[in-house]
């Protein structure tokens, strides 16, 4: 069974059903070239099920899923690309991401720019574990199984525009951060595997901060929010 994932080839060894429903939408049934094996063991398995607290209700079919998502973001890393926490949409052949602590609400927020601007005018590529990848100069977003539990998302990609860091306030305010004030808030959203991939993460996130411009939003549940953070984010020029 063979993934496209952010334009990656990935022989996935693992055929259980719980994988082929999982990444249905990104089965390749013929691959030009394959770029990388991807397999999960019983040991990876267990690793999840620690993190998890040994949960029961998690389920099985979940730490695996996990596992295999640490395994490829772990190959995608020594790639040049990189898991991002957070929800990517399109709007006007621009891609925003918002990212921010669990539960504070990025989802909510952007279901405002449906609202906003139409339903069909704004896409969630995906709600929950975009990978970032960086290609000809430019900077990508892309769709992936892995796509929060209302499982918003489609298998394709936007260049990223902005990166917005999304916290509460009863007042709807957005402003452009410099790269240290960034830099702390967007390394607590990637994923770390272990001290050896450090230097990588560190290079990647630079890398980021150099091409993609990042934002605070304080804001509250409301349309206005949504188009506070459009206007804060988008040249006036660029503004139809």
């Amino acid at each position: 069974m063979v993934l496209r994932i952010a334009d990656f080839y990935i022989d996935l060894a693992n055929k259980g059903e719980v994988f082929k429903r999982l990444c249905k939408d990104y089965l390749c049934k013929n691959p030009p070239y394959i770029d990388f094996t991807a397999e999960i063991a019983e040991k990876d398995v267990a690793y999840e099920r620690a993190l998890a607290g040994n949960s029961e209700i998690v389920g099985e079919g979940t730490y695996a899923t996990n596992a295999l998502y640490r395994k490829i973001c772990a190959e995608f890393l020594q790639r040049g690309a990189f898991l991002m926490h957070g929800v990517v949409i399109e709007y006007e052949g621009k891609g925003y991401l918002f990212t921010a602590k669990s539960g504070t609400g990025k989802t909510t927020h952007v279901l405002q720019w449906k609202k906003l601007f139409g339903d069909d005018k704004v896409t969630i590529v995906n709600g929950d574990k975009p990978i970032i990848r960086f290609i000809d100069g430019k900077v990508y977003a892309y769709g992936t199984p892995w796509n929060g539990k209302e499982h918003y998302g489609t298998n394709g990609r936007v260049e990223l525009s902005a990166i917005c860091f999304v916290e509460r306030s009863e007042e709807n305010s957005i402003e452009r951060i410099s790269d240290e004030k960034a830099l702390p808030r967007l390394f607590s959203q990637i994923m770390i595997h272990d001290s050896s991939d450090l230097a990588k993460q560190l290079e990647l996130v630079d890398k980021l901060l150099c091409k993609v411009p990042t934002y605070l939003l304080n804001c509250n549940i409301s349309t206005d929010a949504a188009k506070v953070a459009y206007e804060g984010m988008c040249p006036s020029e660029d503004k139809k």
